[in-house]
């Protein structure tokens, strides 16, 4: 009875010293041993993509080994795009707290997700991972870049190299605040690639957080391709 008082007495203590640390940053339940920002019943929400999906860009589909309205009528650049998981619920609120909350340290839990996905695709080996940019503007207005991170804590659990050679060239709107069809002319002409000599005859696989329409991850692969590249295929953490 004396010890249990004595756990209770200082565990008062450390939750009044670091009262945010102990507690899951989406439902406020107090974080187990070896949890994280974000308990293992919320993780546990985190609902991945199943099949079928667009054998071009994986956004889900009623048919198996189909192409999707979109990817149909479109000369797509890159090879194939697929993502963890849907862009609603949990991992979308993840996806908030870790771009505009400053909690980039979700960067290992979204990554760990991302890893997952990519070893359940049928993909050639990669040379190096490119993280989609941002204008500097915007990264010293977040703090970080997001696909960065992403491709950094990839590149921790693979052992594909980091290429930091595409940067983006202009500032461009916020692509969720677009409709759909100034997406492609917002991002169009945005990206360059530096060094390109690294990248010639690469294959590469290009890391983002959210896809959507399409238009980043495919202005992308088609700068890199026009530097060389044998070809670029897209990882993301959310499908909108």
């Amino acid at each position: 009875m004396l010890l249990g008082g004595i756990n209770k007495i200082a565990g008062f203590f450390i939750d009044a010293l670091y009262p945010e640390k102990p507690y899951c940053i989406l439902c406020g339940s107090k974080l187990k041993r070896g949890e994280s920002l974000i308990c293992s019943i919320c993780q546990g929400r985190m609902e991945p993509l199943s099949p079928p999906l667009c054998l071009k860009c994986g956004r889900p589909l009623e048919r198996e080994n189909t192409i999707c309205e979109d990817c149909r009528g479109k000369n797509r650049h890159f090879l194939e795009a697929r993502a963890f998981g849907p862009y609603r619920g949990v991992l979308k609120d993840i996806i908030h707290l870790y771009k505009y909350r400053g909690k980039s340290g979700l960067c290992e839990l979204i990554g760990e997700k991302m890893c997952g996905t990519l070893k359940n695709q049928n993909w050639p080996s990669f040379d190096y991972l490119i993280p989609v940019p941002l204008h500097p503007e915007r990264e010293r207005e977040r703090g970080f870049n997001q696909s960065l991170l992403l491709a950094e804590e990839i590149s921790q659990r693979t052992g594909i190299p980091v290429f930091k050679g595409l940067v983006r060239t202009r500032p461009t709107e916020h692509q969720s605040l677009l409709e759909k069809g100034l997406r492609e002319v917002n991002v169009a002409g945005a990206f360059a690639v530096k060094h390109g000599l690294a990248i010639n005859g690469k294959t590469l696989l290009l890391i983002d957080d959210v896809y959507t329409t399409g238009s980043t991850a495919d202005e992308c692969s088609k700068v890199l391709l026009s530097a060389g590249a044998a070809g670029v295929y897209v990882l993301c953490a959310a499908r909108g």
